[in-house]
């Protein structure tokens, strides 16, 4: 079908390519660029339904955000009266497709898995979960790379869109889905992990693990029921194999490998294994992470911890006058810097929310880094916008329970401090407010005001830190 239509006067529509549940597919020309690109318009009938056109720009905006060769890259998104989105061009089948076509080796497939979950490592690192990992979601090109696409119904962790992947409902595809999506509860990395255990399950079986007539049956059994054994389905799947499959696919997402870095380095590992570059060990079921980055000793129940809370207050408007993907880029580019702010002070990164950054800081000196993770944030947001805010609440870290980490323990015990203070400092002028608990004599500080906050029977002193 060619079509001659041309959108905004910029992209001409040259032929379709394909159509899916929210919209059709345009190969399509770039007047100003003279570039080839792929442009997606939404279904004319759900043009009318606020929450089609949400979604649609979730995944505009999702994809924007991310910057890795694996991730199908977003130029362009459209609110006109039919949204578009303008993307690459991808020249390539789909991973199911291109499995079923080529019947590639074991270790053919493990290294198309591994560039997945490198695309995957990134998204995940920036705040975005995909929740409709499956085959027919990644291209292999025909230079033998992947390409992950339709972040339609991704979990964006920023404040404007989560609310659109709050949990209540099942979202995903039901073959690929895990048991807490199934269930209408919180997805996470893990649950990306998941649905990748699922493909390596069909790729090196013959089959998806759970199968029925209609999807409520598919969906009891990933939440209640336990797949057959890979080697039932193919004895010579490697033994290591069979267990990293069921482990991606544990019903307790803290029974998954932690991340898609692990998983990476797992892949790795078994595809040595089976070029007879790496011996067989007794312990190679263990699904080990790299060694993580020194952080010196872990606090126990007594230890001064301090939560650092940062954000970019009012980042919307600050960037109105700015396009929404050159704001989405802006926003990854300075979340980032937050970031690399908390681990170059050897933080823990307990979580990010939309350009808000909580962070915990352990060891005899907790105050101090929080505070120099604090004035690095400030120097490098406000060389780009205005505006920033942070608070350092500290306190002593209570007993915890056997399957509680000293960072769950020290979020529960002290975020609210810590937001305490960073609201407040969005009033002062950009300061950096403190409690007495994460002062010492390297931190300069003049007392502010007095404070009550959850836990604490007494109001707690806040400080203002002073310029270094």
């Amino acid at each position: 079908m060619v079509s001659n239509r041309v959108l905004v006067g910029r992209y001409q529509l040259e032929a379709k390519l394909g159509e899916g549940g929210m919209g059709s597919v345009y190969r399509s020309l770039d007047l100003t660029t003279r570039k080839t690109v792929a442009v997606k318009i939404l279904r004319r009938d759900l043009c009318e339904s606020k929450h089609a056109r949400r979604r649609f720009a979730r995944e505009a905006r999702a994809s924007a955000m991310l910057n890795h060769p694996g991730v199908v890259r977003v130029f362009d998104y459209v609110d006109d009266v039919r949204p578009f989105i303008v993307m690459e061009l991808i020249d390539g089948v789909s991973l199911r497709r291109h499995i079923r076509r080529e019947k590639p080796p074991v270790d053919r497939v493990l290294e198309l898995l591994q560039m997945v979950c490198e695309a995957l490592g990134h998204a995940h690192h920036r705040g975005v979960v995909h929740r409709d990992m499956k085959p027919d979601n990644v291209v292999v090109t025909r230079d033998g790379r992947i390409k992950v696409l339709d972040f339609g119904l991704a979990r964006v962790m920023t404040p404007d869109l989560s609310q659109l992947t709050r949990s209540g409902s099942a979202l995903g595809t039901c073959s690929y889905m895990s048991p807490e999506q199934a269930a209408g509860k919180d997805a996470d990395e893990r649950s990306d992990l998941y649905a990748m255990g699922v493909m390596m399950y069909e790729f090196l079986c013959g089959s998806t693990p759970f199968s029925a007539d209609d999807p409520a049956s598919i969906l009891y059994m990933h939440v209640h029921e336990e797949p057959e054994a890979p080697r039932v389905l193919n004895p010579d799947l490697h033994p290591d194999l069979e267990r990293l499959i069921l482990s991606l696919m544990a019903k307790d997402p803290l029974d998954r490998p932690a991340t898609a870095r692990v998983l990476h380095h797992e892949l790795d590992r078994l595809r040595r294994i089976l070029r007879g570059e790496e011996p067989v060990t007794e312990d190679t079921a263990e699904l080990e992470a790299p060694a993580p980055l020194a952080q010196g000793p872990e606090p126990v129940p007594g230890d001064q911890v301090s939560l650092l809370a940062a954000d970019i207050p009012n980042f919307g408007r600050l960037t109105r006058d700015k396009g929404p993907l050159e704001t989405t880029e802006l926003e990854a580019v300075l979340v980032e810097e937050l970031e690399n702010s908390v681990r170059t002070n050897s933080g823990r990164l307990l979580e990010r929310y939309g350009t808000k950054v909580l962070a915990a800081f352990c060891g005899d000196d907790h105050g101090v880094r929080a505070v120099r993770s604090a004035r690095t944030m400030k120097t490098r947001i406000q060389a780009v916008l205005q505006r920033y805010s942070a608070g350092i609440f500290g306190g002593r870290l209570p007993d915890r329970g056997p399957n509680d980490s000293w960072e769950d323990v020290a979020r529960q015990e002290l975020m609210h401090g810590a937001s305490r203070l960073e609201k407040l400092s969005r009033d002062l002028q950009d300061e950096i407010l403190i409690s007495a608990d994460s002062l010492n004599q390297e931190v300069v500080a003049e007392p502010l005001r007095s404070l009550f906050v959850r836990g604490r029977q007494e109001p707690i002193q806040v400080y203002r830190v002073r310029s270094a």
